[in-house]
């Protein structure tokens, strides 16, 4: 489909103001991709409310310079497509090198991440690290971990009175 200039213009700009709020952007490589494999990538991207963009390499270099960042030119000689992590780094890492599993074809290329080019290493690294609800629930176990002990440390001494009044009544008996 052909893009006019006002089109254009438009997928810059937004491509522009996505960059500025994405914590994470991470390129690869769909080239040999089913359309099929791609929609079940974009779906697992949107379930986690992550954005995911085809777009013309030249409006993506376009749109890096009016964000101020910058990838190597030689990168963005292939097929691209941009994942747009808005909410953590972590991921939409995970899901583009789990994906990469099922789909070989994909090819992680690199990103963006907190305005740093990152290559593909640095993806893996990031993808390796466990995710925000991971750590939430972490956090939450850590946190309720003292309140159990207290509860079970009461409930064991009202166990023993009950035992010793238990023994109380019967040696009266």
């Amino acid at each position: 489909m052909l893009l006019t200039r006002v089109q254009k213009e438009e997928q810059v700009k937004n491509m522009t103001a996505s960059m500025d709020t994405s914590k994470a952007i991470i390129l690869v490589n769909y080239q040999g991709l089913k359309n099929k494999e791609i929609e079940t990538l974009k779906e697992n991207l949107r379930k986690q409310g992550i954005g995911f963009q085809i777009t013309k390499n030249t409006l993506f270099k376009i749109a890096l310079k009016n964000a101020g960042l910058a990838v190597e030119d030689s990168l963005l000689n292939q097929p691209v497509a941009i994942i747009w992590g808005l909410e953590d780094e972590v991921t939409p890492s995970k899901i583009a090198v789990n994906f990469k599993k099922e789909a070989e074809k994909l090819q992680i290329i690199g990103g963006i991440i907190n305005n740093n080019f990152a290559d593909e290493n640095t993806i893996k690294q990031l993808a390796a690290l466990p995710g925000r609800e991971e750590l939430y629930r972490s956090l939450v176990g850590t946190l309720n971990a003292p309140m159990y002990r207290l509860v079970n440390a009461l409930q064991g001494n009202l166990r023993s009175l009950v035992y010793i009044l238990d023994q109380y009544q019967k040696q009266r008996s």
